[in-house]
């Protein structure tokens, strides 16, 4: 008898171990969270894009200029947002430059990178390591993405030369896709 209950403490002795490291691994893996605040539900067709003034980023960090959307008027505008830690935004970063060889020189790209859980030098380092070329911008409070409702990442939009989004692709999305919502900006 003192054997098997010997043994029973000892499991019973190990599970709160357990559960506590479990609850730390699961923490460590989870995103944050995007804010909770009321989006603006820009995502449907026909609706006017929001203008924003956000600092320029690139592979050095913050370089102290800033880019208002309203200054692309005139000229179709492909915008996707990203974290820099997200997975889905590092497995889709090669179509999108793929996407951006084929199409860069009819329309603008625009990456605005979220600061919720990193910092600008951190996504510094992702416009590095996928060698985004275009024009990257840093959302330091995060009300770009809650002005676009922003949901998860990435999500691309896809906007007329009048400021209309034509479309709005949240998730990985395959290169065909994006190249399909691309053909159909450029028929506006």
């Amino acid at each position: 008898m003192p054997k098997k209950a010997h043994g029973k403490t000892r499991y019973l002795a190990f599970m709160p171990a357990a559960l506590l490291a479990f609850l730390i691994i699961f923490l460590m893996l989870t995103p944050p969270q995007m804010p909770a605040q009321a989006p603006t539900q820009v995502g449907s067709m026909g609706t006017s894009a929001p203008d924003f003034t956000l600092e320029v980023l690139d592979a050095n960090g913050l370089t102290g200029r800033t880019l208002s959307f309203s200054s692309l008027r005139g000229k179709p505008v492909f915008i996707e947002f990203v974290f820099e830690w997200c997975p889905h935004c590092n497995n889709m970063a090669p179509s999108v430059k793929k996407l951006h060889q084929e199409y860069g020189d009819r329309v603008v790209f625009l990456t605005v990178l979220g600061s919720q859980g990193t910092t600008p030098e951190k996504s510094a380092e992702f416009i590095q390591k996928h060698g985004i070329s275009w024009i990257s911008v840093y959302d330091p409070a995060m009300k770009t993405f809650l002005d676009y409702g922003v949901r998860g990442t990435p999500t691309y939009f896809f906007i007329s030369p009048e400021g209309v989004v034509v479309r709005m692709l949240a998730g990985e999305q395959s290169y065909d896709m994006l190249s399909f919502a691309m053909e159909e900006l450029l028929s506006f």
